[in-house]
C-alpha cells in the first residue's frame, strides 16, 4: 500500500486536518522555534529559514511523496492557520505494517483535548486507510505530559530506552509505546 496520489484531509468535530505545504515555512520556522516544542520534542529549532526549508522538505513533504510517512497540520475549523501536527513516519509496508507517530501542539492549546482529538482521527485512518497493525511513539521520560496523554490514547508501555535521547548536552530515557490493531479495535468496540 502508498500513500493516496491526493493529500487525505480528516475532518473532526472541532478541526480540520490538512496538508502542510511550502507556503507554511514561515508557521514551521515559530512553530518548531517554541522553547515548549523544542523541549517536548527533543529538536533544537531551525536555526534560520534555509534550515527550517530543508527540515520541512525532509520530515514533512518528503515522507508523504515517498510513501514512507504521513503529517498533517492542524486547524481548527474555520481558520486556515496552523496550531500544530501529527502523522506518521518511519512506515514499515508489508509484511510488518508498523509505523511511528509524532505529533505538536502549540502551547496555548494544550488541556482543551485538541490533540486527543487530532490523534484519534490519525490512528483511525492508519488502522482503516493505511491497514497498519502496529502504531508506536516515543516520548521523553521526563515529559509526564505526553506519557500520560500515551496512555489516555490506549497506548500501551512497552518499556524504557535507557539514555536513548541526546538533548542539551545529556542523555535521556526514553518510554516506548505502542498500539496493535487488536488494541484499536478493542478500544473503538468500546466506545459503543
Amino acid at each position: 500500500m502508498k500513500n493516496p496520489d491526493v493529500f487525505p484531509t480528516i475532518t473532526t468535530e472541532r478541526l480540520i486536518l490538512r496538508e502542510i505545504t511550502e507556503a507554511d515555512l514561515e508557521w514551521y520556522m515559530r512553530h518548531f522555534s517554541l522553547p515548549e516544542i523544542v523541549d517536548s520534542t527533543g529538536f533544537p529549532g531551525p536555526k534560520d529559514m534555509a534550515v527550517a526549508r530543508e527540515e520541512l522538505e525532509s520530515y514533512i513533504l518528503k515522507p508523504f511523496r515517498e510513501s514512507t510517512g504521513i503529517r498533517w497540520g492542524i486547524t481548527l475549523k474555520g481558520s486556515d492557520e496552523l496550531i500544530g501536527s501529527c502523522g506518521f513516519y518511519k512506515w514499515e509496508h508489508e509484511p510488518h505494517r508498523r509505523i511511528e507517530v509524532g505529533y505538536d501542539l502549540h502551547p496555548v492549546h494544550w488541556g482543551k483535548g485538541i490533540m486527543k482529538e487530532a490523534m484519534k482521527a490519525v490512528i483511525d485512518y492508519g488502522f482503516v486507510n493505511m491497514g497498519l497493525n502496529r502504531i508506536s511513539l516515543m516520548a521523553f521520560s521526563f515529559n509526564k505530559r505526553s506519557t500520560a496523554f500515551a496512555r489516555r490514547m490506549g497506548f500501551v508501555r512497552e518499556g524504557v530506552l535507557r539514555e536513548n535521547a541526546f538533548f542539551r548536552g545529556r542523555f535521556y530515557d526514553d518510554e516506548y509505546f505502542a498500539m496493535v490493531r487488536s488494541d484499536w479495535e478493542s478500544l473503538r468496540n468500546s466506545e459503543g
